[in-house]
């Protein structure tokens, strides 16, 4: 079974390139994540409606089942063989739009991967009691088959 772990960025505003440039600077070869959910704030004072729920690449994923070492996420210490997400957004603030969104994205993951078991980064982490914010019946939607 794969493992999905969804993050927030912990911040209002940012895309997968913002990402990069942070985790670039904290020593990382390139974005921690897989997958970002925009939320439409593409920085701290420009909003752009058309980008609330886009969904851009992060680490690259092929199309086949199998998780290989290029693909392997730096998301989650101990968890970095499963796909990570991140949401554009303080924990819990997310838009409808990103929900769509992600609920899409699980969905695609379920046909790419088989069975996939959805967590957030805080079932994973103690360090991060708040990350992503999903509340439970948003966590059990997006865990239905």
């Amino acid at each position: 079974m794969t493992r999905v772990i969804v993050h927030c960025s912990d911040s209002g505003w940012g895309n997968a390139a913002t990402i990069t440039s942070w985790h670039l600077q904290r020593g990382f070869a390139t974005i921690a994540y897989h997958y970002v959910i925009l939320n439409g704030n593409l920085s701290p004072c420009k909003r752009h409606q058309y980008f609330d729920g886009t969904i851009e690449t992060g680490r690259a994923l092929d199309d086949d089942k199998d998780m290989e070492l290029d693909e392997k996420g730096a998301h989650a210490f101990g968890y970095n063989n499963s796909v990570g997400i991140c949401l554009i957004g303080l924990s819990g603030t997310f838009t409808p739009s990103q929900m769509r969104s992600l609920r899409q994205l699980t969905k695609m993951l379920r046909a790419q991967f088989g069975e996939i078991e959805i967590l957030q980064h805080s079932d994973v982490s103690k360090a991060k009691p708040h990350c992503a914010g999903l509340t439970s019946i948003e966590m059990r939607v997006l865990n239905q088959k």
